[in-house]
């Protein structure tokens, strides 16, 4: 399933989305157009997160 051509394409697709956006390493999370990079940071995202509920 991996291997298919489908799966590959979107690969690449949402990669591509995501150096669009400013990503420049693993792990990145985005909330809306806030952009959080590194573990370290997942307190700030569940804290931006839960902010918009």
């Amino acid at each position: 399933l991996v291997q298919t051509p489908e799966v590959k394409d979107k690969l690449l697709a949402e990669t591509q989305r995501a150096v669009d956006r400013g990503t420049f390493g693993s792990p990145t999370f985005f909330v809306d157009d806030d952009i959080y990079f590194g573990k370290d940071r997942l307190r700030d995202v569940e804290e931006a997160i839960a902010a918009k509920k």
